[in-house]
């Protein structure tokens, strides 16, 4: 008598089996820019991720629906009245991070960014001065 196959033996030849952990060809780290989904209060954030630790992450970055006003104050050179802030968020209120990237047609927020500004998001944060990434 033979025993019942599980359900990740019965999938396809080169599936994989349900609740596998995808593989990404990219990873978030730090000098990324990303996307954050809080809870406790529900929010997202933006920004360019700047370390990851055993407690939480450090994001040099400004709320989501504040980015393209952001964008469009920084290419009127009129002086900012909004940017980007260092702020930590623990663990305990990270949902997800999702790597800001392209999609199709549509421009990544930090391509974005560049098309409205003319400059690189990396060239105006000016890392030089400042090694965020540390």
């Amino acid at each position: 008598m033979s025993s019942p196959k599980s359900p990740e033996s019965r999938t396809r030849p080169g599936s994989r089996p349900r609740g596998a952990a995808q593989r990404h060809s990219a990873a978030a780290g730090p000098g990324s820019c990303v996307i954050l989904h809080l809870r406790d209060p529900r929010e997202k954030s933006w920004g360019l991720l700047l370390r990851m630790d055993p407690t939480g992450v450090w994001v040099r970055g400004i709320d989501l629906a504040s980015v393209e006003d952001w964008a469009r104050q920084v290419a009127a050179g009129a002086g900012e009245t909004m940017g980007l802030a260092t702020f930590f968020v623990p663990y305990a209120r990270l949902e997800k991070i999702v790597l800001d990237e392209p999609l199709g047609p549509v421009p990544s927020l930090a391509q974005r960014f560049e098309q409205i500004t003319g400059v690189a998001l990396l060239a105006h944060l000016d890392p030089k001065s400042r090694d965020w990434t540390q």
